[in-house]
C-alpha cells in the first residue's frame, strides 16, 4: 500500500510539474516579445521619430530642375533644401528640447511591448499547433517556408487589429510640436495617451482609430519575409554553430546573444 500510494504520488508530481513545464514554455515568447519591445523602444524611439518627421516632409529636393532654375532666374523663390535626417534630429533638439525626440514614449512602448509580445506568442502558438497537426497524422513536422510566411502573416493580422489605434496615436503625437503649438495658437496637443484616444473618438469618431488599417493588413507581408529569412538563418546557425553543453559560460551566452541579434537584423533588413 505504501510502495503504490507513493508511486502514485511521484507520478502527481511528475505531472505537475510537466504541466508547469509546458506552460512556461507557452508563455516564454510573450515574456521575451513584451521586454524586447520595451528595450527596444526605449533605446531607439528618437530614430522612430526623425523617421516620421522625415515621412511627412514635402521640400523639395535641393537641385532644382531646369523649370525651377528659370523660375529663380526669374525672381522667384529657389526651392528649399530638402531636410536629412541629423537635420532633423538637430532641429528637434533646438527647438523643442530632448523631450521632442521622445514625442509618444508612451503610446510606442505600450504599442511594442503589446505589439511583440502578443506577435510572438501567437507565432510560436500557430507554429506548435501546425506540427502538433501533422505529427498526429504521422507526418513530419518540419516547418517550411511557406508555413512561416503563413503563421507570420495571420499573427500579424491580428496583431493590427489590436494594436492600430496605439501605433496611430504614436504617430500623431510623434508629429506634434507642443512649443510651436502654444507660440502659434495652433490646435492644443495632446496630453498623453489616453488624452489621445479620448480626443480623436470625440472629434473623429471611434473608426478614426483605425486609419490606416489596410495598408497595415498588407504590411503583414513584411513579418512574412522576415520570419522566413529569420527562421532560415537560424536552422543554418545552429548547424554551423559547433556544439555545446548544457551548462553554458558567460562567453557561450554572449556568443550565442550575439548571434540572434545578428541574424534578427539581417532578416528586418
Amino acid at each position: 500500500m505504501s510502495v503504490s500510494s507513493s508511486s502514485k504520488s511521484s507520478s502527481s508530481k511528475s505531472s505537475k510539474s510537466n504541466n508547469s513545464i509546458r506552460e512556461t514554455h507557452s508563455i516564454a515568447p510573450l515574456v521575451a516579445g513584451v521586454s524586447s519591445g520595451i528595450v527596444s523602444t526605449a533605446l531607439l524611439l528618437p530614430l522612430d521619430v526623425v523617421k516620421v518627421r522625415l515621412q511627412v516632409s514635402e521640400q523639395p529636393h535641393r537641385r532644382a530642375t531646369a523649370a525651377a532654375a528659370g523660375a529663380i532666374a526669374a525672381g522667384g523663390q529657389q526651392p528649399k533644401r530638402r531636410l536629412g535626417a541629423i537635420h532633423v534630429f538637430r532641429s528637434i533638439i533646438r527647438h523643442e528640447g530632448l523631450a521632442g525626440v521622445y514625442q509618444g514614449l508612451v503610446p510606442a512602448i505600450v504599442g511594442s511591448s503589446v505589439s511583440w509580445g502578443g506577435y510572438f506568442f501567437l507565432y510560436e502558438g500557430f507554429k506548435k499547433r501546425i506540427q502538433e497537426n501533422r505529427k498526429a497524422k504521422g507526418q513530419s513536422s518540419e516547418l517550411h517556408s511557406s508555413d512561416n510566411f503563413g503563421v507570420a502573416i495571420l499573427s500579424g493580422a491580428c496583431m493590427v487589429f489590436l494594436t492600430n489605434p496605439v501605433w496611430l496615436i504614436k504617430t500623431r503625437m510623434q508629429l506634434q510640436m507642443k512649443k510651436s503649438a502654444d507660440s502659434f495658437g495652433l490646435k492644443k496637443p495632446y496630453d498623453g495617451l489616453v488624452d489621445a484616444a479620448r480626443t480623436i473618438v470625440k472629434e473623429e469618431g471611434f473608426l478614426a482609430l483605425y486609419k490606416g488599417v489596410i495598408p497595415a493588413l498588407m504590411l503583414t507581408s513584411h513579418g512574412g519575409v522576415q520570419f522566413v529569412a529569420y527562421e532560415f538563418l537560424k536552422k543554418q546557425f545552429h548547424i554551423v554553430r559547433p556544439k555545446r553543453d548544457d551548462s553554458k559560460s558567460l562567453t557561450e551566452r554572449l556568443e550565442l546573444s550575439l548571434g540572434f541579434l545578428t541574424m534578427g537584423a539581417l532578416s528586418k533588413v
